[in-house]
């Protein structure tokens, strides 16, 4: 009896561990510094409106690339962001939180992103800190 018990515990750990390792992977928040939130300028690059997150590149004025990987394709839609919202070649400011790592240049965690050409913005809280 206490052999089947503890093998049904086995199984549970396990299997809890197994999730957790596959959260970390898709959602490695932990990487990022949610306290101290990252401005950025640039233009569009590419844009791709995808689930499990849409995901652009922008390219700054002196010729850095950062990606950005926001929400996902049903969360954007619900705040009224469509498709056709950002396009390759807007000008657009970013803020959000980055790796610390200085050659990995990715953001996430957004709080807004801002098209000063027109004044399109979508914006949220930031994501605990």
């Amino acid at each position: 009896m206490l052999q089947r018990f503890l093998r049904h515990v086995v199984v549970v750990v396990v299997a809890m561990l197994g999730t957790a390792t596959t959260t970390e992977a898709h959602h490695g928040y932990a990487r990022f510094d949610r306290c101290r939130l990252f401005t950025v300028a640039g233009e569009i690059e590419s844009l791709t409106w995808h689930n499990p997150h849409v995901e652009f590149t922008f390219k700054t004025r002196d010729g850095t690339t950062y990606t950005v990987v926001w929400l996902s394709v049903q969360q954007l839609k619900r705040n009224g962001v469509a498709p056709d919202s950002l396009k390759v070649g807007d000008h657009i400011e970013v803020t959000g939180a980055k790796r610390p790592e200085e050659d990995l240049r990715e953001i996430t965690l957004m709080t807004s992103i801002w098209r000063p050409g027109d004044g399109w913005r979508w914006s949220q809280p930031p994501q605990g800190c």
